[in-house]
């Protein structure tokens, strides 16, 4: 088959399984590197999901703490009150 410039180009039937065999073994070394990939993976999946209970704590204990100084807003007219009558 000859392109606009005359030129011919021809793949042999041993090309196309030299090409076939090269990217076989391309296709193992990828299945051979995916079980580290995999654990490295599950490593950061790990450490996202310690730092997510971390994050989740820290939320917690500010909640708590502005929770308690409201309730030390709202008693403390109370306290004020009873530290003038005395």
């Amino acid at each position: 088959m000859a392109d606009e410039h005359g030129l011919v180009v021809k793949v042999s039937i041993r090309d196309i399984f030299e090409e076939q065999v090269a990217q076989g073994k391309v296709l193992q070394t990828i299945a051979e590197s995916l079980p580290t990939t995999a654990k490295r993976f599950e490593e950061v999946d790990a450490k996202i999901h310690d730092h997510e209970v971390r994050m989740r704590t820290l939320e917690r204990r500010v909640w708590q703490s502005i929770g308690a100084f409201g309730l030390l807003a709202a008693v403390m007219p109370w306290v004020v009150s009873l530290v003038r009558v005395t």
